[in-house]
Parts: structure tokens; C-alpha cells; sequence
């Protein structure tokens, strides 16, 4: 997985913001100035990315950094989501459009709403997912949603719960309550941040919908020229991987990319794909990035990609690549 080079140049940002120099943290993945940046230059490896986060967290010498980086002012360095997120009309269409316009800065989303009777999920799925840079990017993320939030409300009154996937590090409960409320859970299957449906569709106070449709028509602009070089398949795989484990439908799909199922089909068929072909392939490639982490265990990889049990993942697996998740494991990474 790459990710844009802005997720370094805000990295850098957070950490002066914040009071500590990003110099180390920048060149401990070979990068001199973040002003050196390109943020439409080449994409760079995740595992960068985790390796400044590392750094970061060894210059401030605080392990719950990413607790203090999901308030920063810091963050407002993402040019797209900035303008989006302050003049738009209510949560839910923020929450959209990180969604939408995800593929701007990272190949998935790290966010996803899904909505249940009485209560409304952000999913939160970060692209570097283990050891202290995964803890960093979850809490990162984790603080960022309960942010908007609580901005949403109006209030600092805590009316969500927040499941975060790892133990609390010894004494820290006092900060992890101030910043995502009194009701977290750890030790869970995965970050998860839920709350109060009723937030989605509450006006929020920075509405300004001229400023609003300014920013999207720039964003969409990005976007699209983003996507010039990219064929629908291609498109449509890094939706249905942004997905997992849901499965869209071929319908969902053709809604997403505003055409009709039947323009879909005929566009996937003369790439000789069909839509299960690249809900497939989705499923393997989001596989074999969790097999590579090797602290990952069988079961939670599975759990992940939506299996209901390790045997059907050993199945699915061994289908797709001939070998066990176990077997491909020790031959990849050993």
C-alpha cells in the first residue's frame, strides 16, 4: 500500500504545531524538508509512513502521541478535507466526503460510516495497523472522529463509546478519557467509535454552503484528475477494498461511481473482469497485507476480512493462492 506524500508533510506539521522538531521524524524515511514534498508527486510506501510515525513517537517521547496528534491544529494541513470539513452542511456529509475523497491522500478510506436502529458506527481502519505506529494511527484517527463529534453536538458533554483494538498502556486511563470520553473499551476486535445517530443530520454551526460548493467543485477537480490514468476495474477494486469486509453489491457499486449496473458490466467486460473477479481479488490483496503483518493473528485476519470462521479463510485462502495463510506467511516473511 502507498499513501500520498501530504500524509508526511501533516505528520511534520503536527509534530511543529505541537512543539518538537519533525527534522527526525522526517529523516528516518530518507526525507530531508517536508517543503521538499511534492503533494501531487509519486505516492510513497505505508511502511514509511509507520516509520516516521515511529520516529515521532520516540521524538516526543510519548507513546499516547496520536492522542494529542487527533486534536492538533496540525491536521488542517490536508489541503482537500479542510475547506470540506469547515464550511460543510452537517456531520454526515463530512463523513461522506473523507470517504470520497479518500483516494486523494491514502488508497482506502481510514474511516466508514455504517448506520444501525439507534445508533450510528465510524469504523476506524488505519493503514498502519500494529506496534506503537498502529496504536499511533488508530488513536490519531480515533481522536480525529471524536473531535468532529463533539464539535457536531456543540458541547464537550461525552454521548459516544469508543472500542479501541489494544490494552490501555499502564496509567494512562486519564488521558484516553479526556480525549475520547469515559466509555472506552479496550482490548477489542477492532476501533470502533459510536454515538448518537441523531448528530449525523444536526446543522453544524461553520454552514456556509457557497464556501461549501466552492470546496467540493476543487476537490472533485483533484479527483478526477487523480483518476485520469485509471480504468474503472482498477477503480472499482479500491472501492469494494476500502469496503471490506462488507461486500457492496454490483448495484451499490454502480450508485458509488453514479452510473447504471448495466454501464458497469459492459465497461468491467471489455476489461475481461467481472465485478466478483474484483470483489476477489480485493479480498486476497487486503489478505495477504494483514498475513504480512506478522503480530496479526490467523483469526483476528480473518475476523477482519468478514470470514465467519478460520476454516472458510483457510478455504477462501488456499483457493486464491494454492498455499494456507500459515504456509504463505512463512514463505513471504521468512
Amino acid at each position: 500500500m502507498n499513501v500520498s506524500p501530504v500524509n508526511f508533510k501533516v505528520l511534520a506539521h503536527v509534530l511543529e504545531v505541537e512543539g518538537f522538531d519533525s527534522a527526525h521524524a522526517l529523516r528516518s524515511c530518507g526525507i530531508t524538508l517536508a517543503d521538499e514534498l511534492d503533494d501531487a508527486g509519486p505516492w510513497l510506501p505505508a511502511g514509511l509512513l509507520d516509520r516516521s510515525m515511529a520516529a515521532a513517537i520516540e521524538v516526543t517521547g510519548d507513546a499516547c502521541f496520536g492522542l494529542v496528534a487527533g486534536k492538533s491544529a496540525g491536521l488542517m494541513r490536508y489541503p482537500v478535507f479542510t475547506p470540506l470539513a469547515l464550511a460543510a452542511p452537517n456531520l454526515r456529509q463530512v463523513l461522506e466526503d473523507i470517504w470520497h475523497f479518500a483516494p486523494l491522500v491514502v488508497e482506502r478510506s481510514e474511516v466508514e460510516l455504517v448506520e444501525r436502529p439507534g445508533m450510528a458506527q465510524i469504523l476506524v481502519r488505519p493503514v498502519v495497523e500494529n506496534g506503537c505506529s498502529g496504536n499511533f494511527r488508530t488513536e490519531l484517527v480515533a481522536a480525529s472522529a471524536v473531535h468532529m463529534l463533539r464539535f457536531a453536538r456543540g458541547s464537550r458533554i461525552d454521548h459516544f463509546e469508543v472500542d479501541l483494538p489494544y490494552a490501555c498502556p499502564p496509567g494512562q486511563e486519564p488521558r484516553y478519557a479526556a480525549t475520547l470520553g469515559p466509555h472506552i473499551r479496550f482490548g477489542q476486535a477492532r476501533c470502533v467509535v459510536r454515538f448518537d445517530p441523531r448528530l449525523l443530520d444536526a446543522r453544524l454551526q461553520t454552514d456556509d454552503p457557497v464556501a461549501y460548493a466552492t470546496a467540493r467543485t476543487v476537490a472533485e477537480s483533484a479527483l478526477a484528475a487523480h483518476e485520469a490514468g485509471t480504468d474503472v476495474g482498477e477503480r472499482v477494486r479500491r472501492w469494494l477494498l476500502t469496503a471490506l469486509p462488507r461486500q457492496p453489491s454490483m448495484r451499490e457499486t454502480a450508485e458509488r461511481f453514479r452510473m447504471s449496473e448495466r454501464s458497469l458490466r459492459r465497461q468491467l467486460c471489455v476489461l475481461g473482469v467481472t465485478h466478483a473477479d474484483l470483489a476477489q481479488q480485493s479480498c486476497r490483496m487486503e489478505a495477504e497485507r494483514l498475513l504480512a503483518e506478522r503480530g496479526l493473528p490467523i483469526k483476528q485476519v480473518a475476523d477482519r476480512l468478514g470470514f465467519s470462521s478460520v476454516t472458510s479463510f483457510h478455504r477462501a485462502f488456499r483457493r486464491w493462492t494454492r498455499m494456507t495463510p500459515v504456509e504463505w506467511r512463512a514463505a513471504r516473511l521468512n
